[in-house]
């Protein structure tokens, strides 16, 4: 009996370590299959990981353009300033050129008058044609304003007849 007892604890032992080798082989089996899920899992998370990252930089090199632009922008701005200002400043300057030429003008139109005035009380000097419609109101008008006597004196011709 020794020797069947023998047998069924070897038996027992064979089926006992078959039992664990089966065991320890699903064991491994399920460990591998679910390491390659994770390994899937971990390869998807990584590839959106990495869309997300470049989402990221397409986002940042646009929003850098964009600022570039804008600094771009900003000194085209200030450039235009400046030369609005520097326009406002030859307006002003022009404006006061006018002013100047305008007085001027009014000056020499004075002493134009004056001349003329001072030359039909002397009887010496002409007036010269006055080629305005303006101006030839003007000399009407200093004509009515002469009297009688001056006006017989100005429709005289300066010249002598010849005899």
């Amino acid at each position: 009996m020794d020797l069947k007892r023998r047998l069924n604890v070897h038996r027992v032992l064979s089926l006992t370590v078959a039992f664990l080798a089966l065991v320890g082989w699903g064991a491994f089996a399920y460990s591998a299959g679910s390491s390659l899920t994770v390994e899937r899992q971990l390869l998807e998370e990584l590839a959106q990981a990495k869309a997300g990252q470049d989402d990221l930089l397409a986002k940042e090199r646009q929003q850098q353009q964009t600022l570039a632009e804008s600094n771009q922008l900003q000194t085209r701005i200030a450039s235009a300033r400046q030369e609005v200002e520097a326009l406002a400043r030859k307006r002003e300057e022009t404006r006061a050129q006018v002013a100047a030429g305008q007085q001027a003008l009014v000056a020499l139109t004075e002493r134009r008058e004056e001349r003329l005035r001072k030359g039909s009380e002397t009887g010496t000097a002409r007036a010269p044609k006055l080629s305005t419609k303006r101006a030839r109101v003007a000399a009407q008008a200093k004509r009515d304003k002469l009297p009688e006597k001056s006006r017989a004196q100005a429709a005289k011709p300066t010249t002598k007849p010849l005899v």
